[in-house]
């Protein structure tokens, strides 16, 4: 699939649900948050590893954009199709984005409760968040 197939299809936006965009701002707006000052669209996407590694998919109706695809580079959007072919298991969902879409969202959503609730623990995130990339790391999941 082309890059031009993946920006003519039927959606502009990704998306979360309007009960867990709070959750994105505090990570983004508190200052004692290992992810102050991020962009909205890395907060995403590490909460899309979280939900992918340990929260696992929480599907959603109707949320709220928070960041449009052209801002993703074409690492970004092979790492979200892989997702969506191991989580199918079939390369036939290569060619609907707005499921490959979805699936990424929807791992989004399950992750960021996860991400959040690691930040604002008692203790050091970014201590915290280091040891669950060690973790991985040491499995093979990295």
């Amino acid at each position: 699939m082309s890059d031009l197939e993946f920006e003519n299809s039927e959606f502009r936006d990704f998306r979360v649900p309007e009960e867990k965009h709070e959750l994105y701002v505090e990570l983004r707006d508190t200052a004692s948050s290992p992810l102050h000052d991020a962009n909205m669209t890395d907060i995403f996407l590490l909460a899309f590893g979280y939900g992918y590694k340990k929260a696992g998919r929480e599907p959603f109706k109707n949320g709220r954009a928070l960041f449009q695809r052209s801002s993703l580079n074409e690492s970004t959007l092979w790492i979200m199709k892989a997702v969506a072919v191991d989580e199918v298991n079939t390369s036939d969902i290569l060619i609907d984005n707005k499921k490959i879409r979805d699936i990424t969202e929807e791992y989004a959503c399950g992750g960021i409760t996860e991400l959040h609730n690691k930040v604002v623990a008692p203790g050091d995130s970014l201590i915290a968040l280091s040891d669950d990339l060690l973790k991985l790391e040491n499995r093979g999941d990295l």
